[in-house]
């Protein structure tokens, strides 16, 4: 559960840390381009907010796990098409609008499971603050291995990871059966003893 978070967070900052060098140095726009970008980036993540908020409650761990697919496809393919510069506006902007944004899903998820007491909040940011640090030190020690590309290699594996992180939790949902009514037995209900009446235990009542 708490594991998630932190792949969660780590898949995303793994990119985010990297977008400028990623952005001159591989798609090609000029350094004063970036920051209108990232506003751009900015604004998919406010819009992801709103959105993760108002399902987060009824499909907390669906959230989830739509919103971890979803970015490993926006890292993955924008590994692949950093060079074509539409495609990497468009996957990054995607990568804003399901990444950050699954925090409200996650902190119900965690407060669900526990409580929303202080002490589980603050172990909860602590693993928050965790992603953030693997996912932009592992970003930058990938940039100085395998080149600017190799964060958002590495946030599509996080992202992988966080999603084999629900599956014990899916299981157990599919897993659950609803109790079954009671069965009865003829057209007649069986009526439970009262000290009223003096009927005995499971005497039938017939009906008027």
């Amino acid at each position: 559960m708490l594991s998630t978070g932190t792949l969660i967070i780590g898949a995303t900052f793994s990119a985010f840390s990297s977008l400028h060098p990623i952005l001159t140095g591989v798609t090609g726009f000029d350094s004063g381009t970036v920051p209108l970008l990232l506003i751009g980036y900015g604004a998919a993540t406010v819009i992801g907010n709103a959105v993760v908020g108002r399902l987060a409650d009824r499909h907390t761990v669906v959230v989830q796990l739509v919103g971890l697919a979803l970015n490993f496809l926006f890292l993955a393919g924008f590994a692949v098409l950093a060079r074509l510069a539409p495609a990497a506006v468009l996957l990054m902007t995607g990568i804003g609008l399901v990444g950050v944004t699954m925090n409200p899903a996650m902190a119900t998820r965690v407060q669900r499971t526990a409580n929303s007491g202080l002490l589980v909040n603050t172990v909860h940011s602590s693993f928050i603050i965790l992603g953030v640090i693997v996912g932009s030190s592992g970003g930058g020690l990938a940039i100085n291995s395998f080149g600017l590309r190799a964060p958002l290699w590495l946030g599509a594996g996080l992202a992988v990871l966080g999603v084999l992180t629900l599956l014990p939790d899916l299981r157990r949902r599919s897993g659950a059966v609803p109790a079954a009514a009671p069965e009865q037995h003829g057209s007649e209900p069986y009526a439970l003893r009262t000290d009223a009446v003096g009927e005995p235990e499971g005497a039938c009542l017939a009906r008027p």
